[in-house]
C-alpha cells in the first residue's frame, strides 16, 4: 500500500494526521524526551491495532506536530481545575480562569461566553452544569489536534471511562483526567474525521467545570441507546 493511500485509510479510520494550513499556529517546542515518549506510546498502540504495520513509525512522527499544536488547548481545558479553586464555578468564573482565550464582548448579566483560541471556538456555559467547550470544524481536513496525547506529555493521567463509535472515523469518549496541581475532572472528546474531501471534520472537547466525574454505568443510564464500552483503545 502506498504512503498516500495509507494516509487516506488512516484518515477515514479515525487515526488523525497533522493538518497544514495558514490558519493553524506553528507547533510549540517540546522537550525531546516528551517527543520520544510519545513516539514510543504511539508506535506501541498503532502496532497493537495494526500488527506488522511497517508505517507505524512514520505515522507517529507525522502525528507529533498535532500534539504540540494542542498545548494552548491543554492550558485552557486545565484552567478551571487548579487545586484550591472553588468547585461551584459559574461560566463567568471559567471565563476569568481560561488562559489564552480571546473572549468576545458579552452583556454584564450574560450566562454564556464565546471566544477563540486561533481557529478553535471556546464556549463557557451551563448545560446543566458549568461546561468549558472547545470546538473545531473544517471541510475535508484531518483533525489537527491531539489533546489526549498532549495532556500525557505533561505527565497527566488520562484514562477512558467509556466510549462509543458512530462508525469509522467518528467517536465519543469520556475520560478521567488527573494532572499535577489540578483536581481530577471529566473530559469528553467527540471526534469526526471527514471520510471525503467534501465532508466536515470536527472536534469538540468538553470539560465539566463543576468536577462531576461519571462512571460507565451512569454514562449508559444517561444515554441508553448508545453502545457504551470501556474498551476505548
Amino acid at each position: 500500500m502506498s504512503p498516500r493511500v495509507m494516509r487516506r485509510f488512516l484518515f477515514a479510520a479515525g487515526l488523525s494526521l497533522t493538518a497544514a494550513g495558514a490558519a493553524l499556529s506553528a507547533p510549540v517546542a517540546a522537550p525531546q524526551d516528551a517527543r520520544d515518549h510519545f513516539l514510543s506510546r504511539c508506535r506501541e498502540r498503532t502496532l497493537a491495532q495494526n500488527p506488522g504495520a511497517d508505517w507505524a513509525a512514520s505515522y507517529c512522527a507525522e502525528t507529533w506536530p498535532a500534539v504540540t499544536r494542542s498545548n494552548p488547548l491543554v492550558d485552557a481545558i486545565l484552567s478551571p481545575f487548579a487545586e484550591g479553586a472553588p468547585a461551584a464555578l459559574d461560566p463567568a468564573d471559567v471565563k476569568a480562569r481560561a488562559t489564552g482565550v480571546r473572549w468576545l464582548p458579552a452583556r454584564p448579566d450574560a450566562q454564556a461566553f464565546e471566544g477563540a483560541l486561533g481557529p478553535v471556538k471556546v464556549v463557557a456555559r451551563r448545560g446543566p452544569t458549568t461546561l468549558l467547550e472547545l470546538g473545531w470544524t473544517a471541510v475535508g481536513e484531518p483533525v489537527p489536534y491531539e489533546i489526549v496525547e498532549a495532556l500525557r506529555t505533561r505527565d497527566a493521567v488520562v484514562m477512558p471511562i467509556g466510549c462509543y463509535a458512530f462508525g469509522a472515523g467518528e467517536s465519543n469518549t469520556v475520560y478521567r483526567v488527573e494532572a499535577a496541581g489540578r483536581v481530577p475532572f471529566a473530559m469528553t472528546v467527540y471526534r469526526r474525521e471527514a471520510p471525503t474531501g467534501s465532508a466536515w471534520s470536527s472536534l469538540t472537547i468538553t470539560a465539566d467545570a463543576e468536577r462531576h466525574i461519571p462512571t460507565l454505568s451512569s454514562l449508559k443510564a444517561a444515554e441508553p441507546d448508545a453502545e457504551w464500552t470501556a474498551d476505548c483503545s
